[in-house]
């Protein structure tokens, strides 16, 4: 496993390990996830962030396409989306079970290890423990569909 640290702490991640289970995961937008009108926007929105924000998803082997549980929380105020979004990686956070939120451009990130039963609805059923779940808040400008 590679080892990162945040907030003084040691993150391992097999981020070739996620990176494969991501491939065969669908794109939130697409129906065989949910395909619902606000995955749809994220899924738009998500890869015109900041290149720090998509780098930060990157050393998990997250796509930030893919996998999410999404909501838009706060659509289109004053020509901006806030949503929350939920993923997960194969990895651990050693030391704590939780980071706080980590701000990276225009998203905080938060860090916690999953210590929950498998299968989860939440998890795609590919993924085995260790996981750790990767939350985002982020405000990115409104689109069209």
């Amino acid at each position: 496993m590679e080892e990162i640290t945040l907030n003084d702490y040691i993150v391992k991640i097999d981020r070739e390990k996620t990176i494969k289970l991501y491939k065969e995961l669908p794109k939130v937008s697409e129906k065989a996830h949910c395909g619902c009108e606000d995955c749809q926007l994220f899924a738009m929105q998500i890869l015109n962030t900041s290149p720090d924000v998509l780098k930060f998803f990157e050393q998990f082997g997250v796509d930030p396409t893919k996998e999410a549980e999404v909501w838009r929380a706060i659509p289109n105020e004053d020509g901006f989306d806030t949503y929350t979004a939920d993923y997960h990686f194969i990895g651990v956070i050693q030391g704590t079970d939780d980071l706080d939120w980590i701000q990276i451009g225009e998203a905080s990130f938060g860090l916690a290890n999953h210590d929950g039963d498998l299968p989860s609805p939440m998890i795609p059923s590919t993924f085995s423990k260790p996981i750790v779940e990767l939350a985002v808040r982020i405000t990115m400008p409104h689109v069209k569909l």
